[in-house]
């Protein structure tokens, strides 16, 4: 396979950072850039991996996935943020910046200080609004596919050419960003949000966003049309999971929606 400009780029970064630990969530982003480390580096690589309350246990099960098939060391920490970080779960707008910084600072303190930290990150990344980037940069994390100049259309496209099943895998956000800032959110909330998102993917909806408003499931999609015909079956999924009013938002799925609410529950 012919290698790109950027593909080189990245391949001579990861070689002048090893030994490399990868911040690696299995999302889209992540995925590559372990893949082209285990590919770059072999044993002198390793993923790294935090389980927190708020991580969906699907995309924990898919990461670990892959770390095997690259044949790839990973670490499993567990971030328990009612003991390390207990203002986090009151949701204040600030909270990406404090989780990254406390997740990234848990790898840290765990990891061999031989390894560089890296993180998925991308140029798309730089040019929007990511509270967590200040996180790295004190930290000194660094973002090898943002350096290498790779935008998140080249990463989808590395990613089918290198053949990783991830190519295609729609953007995920951790479960805080479903509720409204300054709302302190217990684990029973936070489970019941993820059992209402699940049962919708098994619905066949590939992005949805369950907002919790108090007992008000507030259903975002990418698919109004579908979700209007499966209205009754929404439904029942969600109050199974606990809530008891269902609303569909008409303007569909929105990243950071939460964003602009304006009162809390």
């Amino acid at each position: 396979m012919r290698r790109s400009r950027n593909y080189q780029h990245l391949q001579l970064l990861l070689q002048e950072l090893a030994p490399v630990a990868v911040a690696f969530s299995g999302g889209v982003d992540s995925s590559l850039l372990l893949k082209v480390a285990a590919d770059t580096l072999g044993s002198t690589c390793c993923a790294v991996t935090v389980d927190a309350p708020y991580h969906f246990r699907q995309e924990l099960s898919d990461a670990a996935a892959l770390a095997r098939q690259l044949q790839v060391p990973h670490l499993l920490l567990t971030f328990d943020p009612a003991a390390q970080l207990p203002e986090l779960l009151k949701n204040p707008p600030d909270r990406c910046y404090h989780c990254k910084k406390a997740l990234l600072e848990h790898c840290l303190a765990e990891l061999d200080p031989r390894f560089t930290l890296v993180d998925g990150s991308t140029l798309d990344d730089q040019h929007v609004h990511r509270p967590g980037r200040r996180a790295l940069q004190e930290l000194g994390v660094r973002s090898p596919l943002a350096e290498a100049g790779f935008s998140k259309d080249q990463v989808r496209e590395l990613s089918r050419t290198l053949e990783l099943t991830t190519w295609h895998k729609p953007a995920q956000s951790c479960l805080l960003t479903r509720f409204p800032y300054h709302h302190t959110i217990s684990r029973a909330e936070l489970e019941r949000v993820e059992a209402s998102e699940t049962a919708l993917q098994q619905l066949g909806f590939t992005v949805v966003r369950v907002r919790s408003l108090g007992n008000l499931a507030r259903i975002e999609t990418d698919n109004g049309e579908r979700a209007d015909a499966l209205l009754p079956a929404i439904e029942a999924a969600c109050r199974a999971a606990g809530f008891e009013q269902i609303e569909l938002d008409p303007a569909g799925y929105r990243s950071g929606s939460m964003d602009k609410l304006k009162h809390t529950v």
